[in-house]
């Protein structure tokens, strides 16, 4: 179209010039070598046109003679150019497919036709690669890396070999080498990254992390997770070598970033109750008990008051129960504690909570080793002490730190599994339970715990919703740091004194003394009554009138 239109537009401008040199005639004298010639203008015009066009196809003719060979191996090559792409294509179609043998056949054949052997360098190493010759392969890796515009590629391939053979150090230097080539290709700062975790380079990580974020290869909450995750890593480097200042700041740094990670919140405890300042352990664990509860950091609370008596650590986990009340780390902690103040009650009424709570499976092993002290302290009853530590050598393991990626345990938390080296895959989790668990010779959970509580039933709850706060004596404040000299022991009540309770809460009904009649069971049984020296007189004074009935 566009051809037709050029074409009338130029016949009309002849024609516009031909009816112009009709309307204006003239002629034109000529005078060469005694010839005389006087020829009108517009014949002189036609001549030029024609000589001018005849001149054109002569050259025409005389270049399309002497182009001939050329114009013939161009055509040749031409066709062998789009035989060697067609080649290509087929082999990148089969090294897809996985078919080593058609892929190396097609990599020959493109090698061949074409002559830019970059074209041809990757097919070849994967066809190699895909035939298990990691040599070739790397030979033609290498081979890249001496053309500029294949050397990313040749130092990506190279990089995916040192990862696949385990030299992270040779991987690193690739992965460093193609990161100079080009800082904001992802696969290469994410690279970057797992590599200089995984050989210690801690502060490279960081940065690696950092450009990752700003280029948006991982999300930011992801970002400051690892970034946390590195910064409690570099903390327990600092550890190792004594270095317990810089350690300290560190894990405080770590527990700010991400106050979701258990193991950093743990490990700033733990420097801050070691180094002496009690009320920022305290704080920490109080912080963190609402979002991580576990039974560390139940022992670095404790260890936050050194001075503090049984009853003055019950009432302090009975502030950091509140916190979590329906957790089974706070039901824990607060039988624990109420076991080392002798409150039998308390600590069995918690205890029973945790065996409601595991329903129809078994109590896991903590649970069992402390009914085990409860019924071995209050009623001297090795028999069934014993039964409980039985039940515990086949309950489910406590939680413990775990490997998500390869369910190993570890002792303690660190940035890498030391089974199978994954980074921060540690999470404080029960560990998976193997194998059938309860008594020899009992077929259920049910059972086993039919025959362990006949002697003493265990005092499961109604609704073990919330913890009710048990009213202490009033205690004084805790002090941040050890004291110089010991406390004045806080005043003991009298049995019949009324307590000031710690915290308005739910009517329990403890009856420490033989002289209260015992409250009916679920089922409108009453449990057993206990002897008068089965009672102890701590618990009594302790929670004897303390709870107001319910309006």
């Amino acid at each position: 179209m566009r051809r037709a239109i050029v074409f009338v537009v130029l016949a009309a401008l002849a024609a516009l010039a031909a009816f112009w040199l009709a309307e204006h005639p003239g002629s034109v004298s000529i005078e060469w070598l005694g010839y005389r010639m006087e020829p009108p203008v517009g014949l002189l015009v036609l001549a030029g046109v024609v000589l001018s066009i005849s001149v054109i196809i002569v050259y025409r003719i005389i270049t399309l003679i002497l182009g001939t060979p050329g114009s013939i191996g161009r055509a040749f090559a031409s066709g062998r150019r789009k035989r060697g792409f067609r080649a290509l294509s087929q082999g990148m179609v089969a090294v897809a497919a996985g078919d080593a043998q058609e892929a190396a056949r097609w990599a020959r054949k493109a090698d061949s036709l074409l002559e830019d052997p970059p074209l041809t360098l990757l097919l070849s190493a994967q066809a190699a690669q895909l035939g298990g010759d990691e040599q070739a392969a790397e030979k033609y890796f290498n081979a890249m890396l001496e053309k500029p515009e294949t050397r990313f590629l040749g130092l990506r391939g190279l990089l995916m070999q040192a990862l696949r053979s385990g030299d992270d150090q040779r991987a690193l230097g690739y992965v460093r080498e193609a990161h100079a080539l080009r800082p904001k290709t992802p696969w290469v700062v994410t690279n970057l990254f797992e590599l200089s975790e995984r050989t210690g380079d801690y502060d490279a990580a960081a940065g690696a992390l950092k450009q990752a974020a700003k280029i948006k290869a991982l999300p930011k909450p992801d970002a400051d997770h690892k970034g946390a995750v590195i910064t409690l890593a570099k903390a327990e480097k600092a550890l190792a070598e004594e270095r317990r200042d810089e350690a300290f700041s560190l894990a405080r740094a770590a527990d700010k970033a991400d106050p979701d990670l258990l193991a950093a919140a743990a490990l700033h405890a733990r420097l801050a109750v070691e180094s002496g300042r009690f009320r920022e352990a305290a704080k920490v664990v109080e912080r963190s008990w609402p979002r991580t509860p576990s039974a560390e950091l139940a022992g670095l609370y404790r260890r936050a008051a050194p001075a503090a008596k049984p009853l003055e650590q019950v009432k302090r986990f009975t502030k950091l129960a509140a916190l979590n009340p329906d957790h089974r780390e706070s039901h824990l902690a607060l039988a624990e504690a109420s076991l080392e103040a002798k409150l039998w009650g308390e600590a069995r009424r918690h205890l029973g909570i945790l065996v409601t709570l595991e329903g129809e499976d078994p109590a896991r092993a903590q649970v069992c080793r402390l009914m085990a002290r409860l019924e071995e302290a209050e009623h001297n009853d090795s028999e069934a002490a014993r039964a409980w530590l039985e039940q515990a050598a086949h309950a489910p393991r406590d939680p413990a730190w775990v490997c998500n990626a390869c369910g190993a345990v570890a002792a303690q938390w660190s940035v890498d599994c030391g089974a199978c080296g994954a980074f921060d895959s540690l999470a404080w989790r029960a560990p998976r339970r193997v194998g059938t668990l309860g008594a020899a010779d009992a077929g259920s959970w049910g059972s086993a715990l039919a025959r362990i509580t006949a002697r003493h039933p265990v005092k499961t709850a109604e609704a073990p919703v919330g913890i009710p706060l048990a009213p202490l004596p009033d205690q004084p404040p805790l002090p941040d740091c050890a004291p110089a000299e010991p406390s004045k022991p806080a005043p003991q009540p009298s049995a019949g004194a009324a307590l000031p309770a710690a915290k308005p809460a739910p009517p329990v009904s403890l009856t420490p003394a033989a002289s209260k009649p015992a409250p009916a069971g679920p089922n409108g049984q009453q449990p057993p009554e206990s002897s008068p020296e089965d009672d102890d007189p701590d618990e009594a004074s302790a929670v004897e009138g303390s709870v107001p009935p319910r309006p």
